[in-house]
């Protein structure tokens, strides 16, 4: 969780044996560890109802992987999907089952209005 060097942690207890003196200084370590141990024992109770509540939640180290890497967590629900989608290998192909029903087409419908007739020959003698 936390990248310390030897160095670092080194540095650190000087800076704590400087400012609390060295008769402070057990007393807060022992109050600093319970501390971590009570927070280490809600971590696993939390952990314990939410696996209870949900089971298909992935463990920890799979949820720390994702949020350092979501293109991880995307791949992996890609391949689920694909997964899902693949059909298995031992149940027959369905039936596909065909649309409600096939699409009908009309005539279209002509305006009566703009409709015209051509006349039956090229000179019509009832015209007078």
């Amino acid at each position: 969780m936390f990248d310390f060097s030897p160095i670092k942690i080194l540095l650190i207890i000087v800076v704590a044996m400087v400012l609390l003196g060295p008769d402070k200084l057990p007393e807060v370590a022992q109050r600093t560890g319970k501390a971590w141990r009570s927070l280490r024992s809600l971590q696993g109770k939390l952990e314990a109802e939410l696996r209870d509540a949900i089971p298909t939640l992935p463990d920890s180290g799979e949820l720390v992987r994702y949020a350092r890497s979501p293109i991880v967590l995307l791949n992996d629900l890609a391949s689920r999907a694909n997964a899902a989608e693949a059909p298995s290998e031992t149940e027959p192909d369905a039936p596909v089952e065909p649309l409600a029903r096939p699409a009908t087409f009309h005539k279209p419908i002509v305006n009566p209005v703009t409709q015209w007739q051509q006349p039956a020959g090229p000179f019509d003698p009832t015209l007078n």
